[in-house]
């Protein structure tokens, strides 16, 4: 792993949160008139949905909502916390409330609904922001790719392993989370949620309907519109794409971080530059990776490609290596 001071052209580049420039695996190469280049189209993309998906296909389909449902009579009531964020911090704090002898319940919407099992598990519900670089650190340090490609295993074979065993590691973290969640009576909503404002009608109503429930009544409650979400009608049954108010005495918004994108940088137009959000959508094993920024993601994912056998992994650096590294209370030894 190198590290290097950047070109003046990409001094700008260096921010907190790491961006990634891969070089595709070599492969069949497409002709113009005046140059040759390399197709993606042509490789064999497995990413982490593309695994997450082939998972979902093949679970059984019980026919039965095991996990994300809550019924119509749990959510007319009051809720002494409403966590919304499925992470680790939400989940924690739902279980923290639940040791106090609170209610509470936990509202998360899945990360694409093609990552969502029959049984209504979410694969990637309770993992960090972060999760992918979490899961393939894991990997990295079991997966012995040198051996791998010793015998002779194309690198496409190899990374579609690496996605699945992402995807498995992730399950049985979702899984386990939710059973967490029952065993302390936590409900886990599945949904998309909004947090009314005090003076929404549907709030105002609420402040009314539970005023004799209210240990303070003076601090009053917040609503929180949940779209989008399954249900369980006392008299119907399973009500699928339904629209709910689940109102509580505290909110806890837990709903993770978002990378910082720099003008300039062509995320979407590419499929070979990434950020630390989006670089789990990386389908192939790459030949070599050049990471802008030397904070504790860049160096995460550097580390994480260099253990798994990418030979050329460069980070470009704005300034002094030395002052970089001390910032992060790093030994230059």
């Amino acid at each position: 792993m190198k590290i290097s001071a950047a070109a003046a052209a990409l001094l700008s580049l260096a921010v907190p949160t790491a961006t990634a420039w891969t070089a595709v695996p070599t492969t069949s190469i497409v002709r113009s008139s005046s140059m040759s280049i390399r197709s993606p189209s042509l490789l064999q993309s497995t990413t982490v949905k593309d695994a997450a998906i082939e998972e979902v296909e093949a679970a059984p389909d019980t026919g039965a909502r095991e996990f994300g449902v809550v019924s119509t009579n749990k959510l007319s009531k009051l809720y002494d916390l409403v966590v919304i964020g499925g992470g680790p911090a939400g989940v924690a704090g739902a279980i923290k409330a639940a040791q106090m002898g609170r209610r509470a319940i936990v509202i998360d919407k899945p990360k694409f609904d093609a990552g969502v099992l029959p049984n209504g598990l979410d694969l990637f519900f309770g993992g960090p922001t972060g999760l992918f670089s979490k899961a393939l650190r894991d990997l990295a340090k079991s997966t012995n790719v040198g051996a791998l490609r010793a015998q002779e295993m194309e690198s496409d074979v190899i990374w579609k392993q690496i996605t699945n065993g992402i995807v498995k590691l992730a399950m049985r973290n979702s899984e386990g989370q939710c059973r967490t969640l029952a065993r302390y009576g936590i409900d886990y909503l599945q949904g998309s949620a909004m947090l009314l404002g005090e003076n929404d009608p549907v709030n105002v109503a609420a402040e009314k309907k539970f005023a004799k429930d209210m240990d303070s009544p003076e601090d009053g409650l917040r609503s929180v519109k949940v779209t989008n979400t399954g249900v369980l009608d006392d008299y119907v049954g399973f009500v699928d794409d339904a629209e709910v108010t689940v109102t509580g005495t505290k909110v806890l918004v837990c709903t993770g971080s978002k990378s910082t994108r720099l003008p300039g940088i062509p995320f979407e137009e590419s499929h070979r530059i990434f950020d630390s959000d989006t670089v789990n959508l990386l389908g192939y094993f790459p030949r070599s990776v050049t990471i802008s920024g030397l904070g504790i993601i860049g160096i995460e994912f550097a580390n994480i490609f260099n253990a798994l056998g990418v030979k050329d992994v460069n980070i470009l650096v704005r300034g002094d290596v030395e002052a970089s590294t001390k910032k992060l209370g790093m030994d230059m030894d």
